[in-house]
């Protein structure tokens, strides 16, 4: 019979132990190659958004490019990254600054013109060599010719009707006078002709000319001098003509008061397009040591809309100065009158004028841009006449002396005087 098979199992052979365990190994492998793909490759795909590019990333790329951090993953907190303190560029102000001198009436008597005949061609250089270093030094000068000049000699003349020699002019050019005032109540005293004349006269000279136009359109847009960076705006009016008239046609051939629209349009033009501008008015009462009504309304009315320095002539004598506020709180530099700068009248007041002197300033700091005047004064002068040709000639009082008062031509006088009067006229 037979019996029954043991339930011991047959031991396996161990070459085929090594086999089974290769496969596996092998299995575990291919699935670890295929979990990194995924990962690497399949997943950054699947999860992109439609119409994102792949990043083209390269091997030097990867070494210095930070990995992208989702805003989940940022700690919020200030303290891990202090706040980045920025400072602006601010810049160090910049100042530049334009000195003026102004003088006030050149009336030229026939005494005057008289001292410069013993040369030839006439010659007038001796009337301002004593005063010539301190026109010289100023930035701008500025000079009122009072009187028209006339070419022809035979056509000169002295009061009432005045025709001057162009070679006063000369003699003004010379000592280094850069702006001339050319508004009066002579300008018209030899016709209209001679007005165009004058301004022919100074054309081919490095001068400004204020007051009379020679065209229409000279006369619409009010002078503006640049120097050193600052742009100066000036105008030049004259309160009337002595009965003069101007002929139908050339109205705008002289600056007159009486057309107050355009002299308050040409200080708004000023205003837009300089930096400061400078009012030089020919009005008052001759003779007055004190500002007249006419004077006060348009040194109001001027400073009001914005001049900021206001320079008075036509009294022939000087009046006083003073820093003055207007009605709406505008501020400004005025000299009522500086009198005559020279002359042949024959009292001490009319002898004695004035030189005014101030600095303006401008200072651009940030981007803005500050003008103010700064440092003014008021110098005293002295018209020293006499019978000799080259005598004849204005001095800085200071300058003045004893010996000259005493050989006066007209008027015998002291320092002591001189001094004496002028405070009692401007004050301490």
């Amino acid at each position: 019979m037979n019996r029954p098979r043991s339930g011991r199992r047959h031991k396996t052979p161990a070459s085929k132990k090594l086999f089974h365990f290769a496969v596996f190994l092998l299995v575990i492998l291919m699935a670890a190659a295929l979990w990194l793909f995924f990962k690497a490759y399949l997943r950054p795909l699947l999860d992109r958004s439609p119409g994102e590019s792949v990043p083209q990333t390269t091997a030097a790329a990867a070494e210095t490019t930070a990995p992208a951090t989702t805003p989940a993953t940022i700690p919020a907190t200030t303290e891990s990254a202090p706040a980045e303190t920025t400072t602006e560029n601010v810049s160090a102000p910049a100042t530049s600054t334009v000195t003026m001198l102004c003088v006030g009436d050149n009336l030229i008597h026939n005494t005057v013109y008289q001292s410069g005949f013993g040369s030839n061609p006439w010659n007038y250089d001796h009337l301002y060599q004593h005063v010539r270093d301190d026109i010289e030094a100023a930035d701008l000068a500025v000079i009122n010719q009072e009187t028209i000049f006339v070419q022809n000699h035979d056509n000169v003349s002295s009061y009432p009707v005045f025709g001057t020699p162009r070679e006063i002019g000369d003699a003004v050019y010379k000592a280094g006078f850069d702006v001339i005032l050319h508004a009066s109540n002579h300008t018209m005293d030899m016709g209209i002709q001679n007005v165009y004349d004058a301004i022919d006269y100074w054309s081919d000279k490095d001068v400004t000319v204020l007051g009379i136009h020679k065209d229409a359109a000279d006369a619409a847009k009010p002078k503006i001098v640049e120097k050193n960076g600052i742009k100066i705006g000036m105008i030049n009016y004259t309160y009337g003509l002595n009965g003069f008239t101007i002929p139908e046609g050339n109205e705008f051939a002289i600056d007159l008061l009486d057309n107050e629209d355009k002299m308050l349009a040409d200080v708004a033009y000023l205003e837009e397009n300089a930096d400061i501008t400078v009012a030089f008015i020919h009005v008052g009462t001759e003779y007055m040591i004190r500002p007249s009504d006419a004077t006060k309304y348009y040194v109001e009315r001027l400073v009001s809309h914005g001049v900021d320095v206001f320079v008075g002539g036509h009294p022939h004598v000087v009046e006083p100065y003073e820093w003055y506020t207007a009605s709406n709180g505008n501020e400004a530099l005025v000299y009522y009158s500086l009198g005559n700068f020279i002359s042949a009248q024959n009292q001490l007041d009319r002898l004695i004028g004035g030189m005014a002197t101030f600095t303006i300033e401008k200072t651009t700091e940030n981007g803005a841009t500050v003008t103010k005047v700064t440092d003014y004064d008021l110098h005293p002068l002295v018209t020293h006449t006499t019978n000799k040709t080259t005598g004849y000639a204005v001095y800085r009082m200071e300058d003045y002396t004893d010996y000259l008062g005493s050989q006066n031509f007209f008027v015998k006088m002291t320092t002591d005087q001189l001094w004496k009067r002028w405070h009692e006229i401007i004050g301490d």
